[in-house]
């Protein structure tokens, strides 16, 4: 499963770099053609921060809008700054869906000034009425804040898309099905293994680790990679308790998680909560964590 399963990894984030860019150039290369579709009525853009969020709208507005990733495939929210055509998109956006959390790096350091310039703009914050966690914005990987994104996208667009109110309404329950069916994958996948621990580089997986049990063991803390003395005993403890796996990201700097694993013997296993298809995802990830699950 280890190399293998990363070839297929990092295949399906090559096929959605080149789809996402195809999405631009259709953007920004010809505005009319992306403004008009075939049925002459002009679709709603809507920007939003990270491509989980674009397939939730997708999947709501049915081709009802156009959306604009601030995050391509592959980018590190951490240092990614926008270009002057997701600043153009902005400008013209009927929302911008965010995130909300304040240790997201990318809305911290640049939205107030990316969505000023667009008084008209809608501003969906995600984060509402969910329970977030300090330090770890990733709440959409647990499919129970998935059902409350879902419910708030479905309000927004139905905003935007007054006509299209009822299909909006049975495409968000056809949604809450997928994520009820992604639940009892989840579910029956880690059935059993309640109070286990898993060691990843960076801490992105919290919310789903607490709505099955387990318990997520970080080697990045605070967005910083550990000194010599933490890694030190990130090692002793792995060696200890018998880790195999060591869970990557593909965004930003994986060495640390690359220096354990020569250590202990392990193998390094890419995981990417950032991944457009969160269905398809989510269900590969559950397989792979109780692969990884160690007392």
């Amino acid at each position: 499963m280890g190399q293998t399963r990363r070839d297929v990894l990092r295949r399906r984030r090559t096929l959605l770099a080149i789809a996402a860019a195809a999405g631009g150039l259709l953007a920004c290369g010809d505005e009319r053609a992306a403004q008009v579709p075939a049925d002459g009525q002009a679709r709603p853009l809507v920007v939003v921060s990270v491509l989980p969020q674009a397939w939730f709208v997708d999947r709501i507005a049915e081709g009802g809008v156009r959306v604009v990733v601030m995050i391509p495939p592959g980018a590190d929210p951490a240092t990614l700054s926008p270009g002057f055509a997701e600043l153009r998109s902005l400008a013209e956006a009927a929302l911008y869906v965010k995130l909300g959390h304040p240790a997201f790096p990318f809305e911290r350091a640049w939205l107030e000034k990316m969505i000023s310039a667009n008084e008209a703009l809608r501003v969906l914050d995600l984060s509402q009425g969910i329970e977030t966690v300090p330090d770890d914005p990733h709440y959409w990987v647990s499919p129970r804040h998935a059902h409350a994104i879902a419910a708030a996208l479905a309000s927004a667009l139905a905003e935007i898309l007054p006509a299209s109110r009822a299909r909006i309404d049975a495409n968000r329950r056809r949604l809450d099905a997928e994520i009820d069916a992604v639940d009892n994958a989840l579910r029956e996948q880690l059935e059993g293994r309640a109070g286990r621990r898993f060691l990843v580089f960076h801490p992105a997986w919290g919310y789903l680790a607490r709505e099955y049990g387990l318990t997520q063991v970080a080697i990045e803390r605070g967005g910083k990679s550990p000194g010599a003395r933490a890694l030190a005993r990130r090692i002793e403890w792995a060696r200890q308790t018998g880790v195999e796996i060591v869970f990557s990201q593909p965004q930003g700097d994986d060495s640390a998680a690359e220096v354990i694993a020569a250590e202990i013997g392990a193998r390094v296993e890419v995981l990417d909560p950032l991944a457009y298809d969160w269905a398809a995802n989510l269900r590969e990830v559950g397989p792979a964590l109780a692969e990884g699950l160690v007392p």
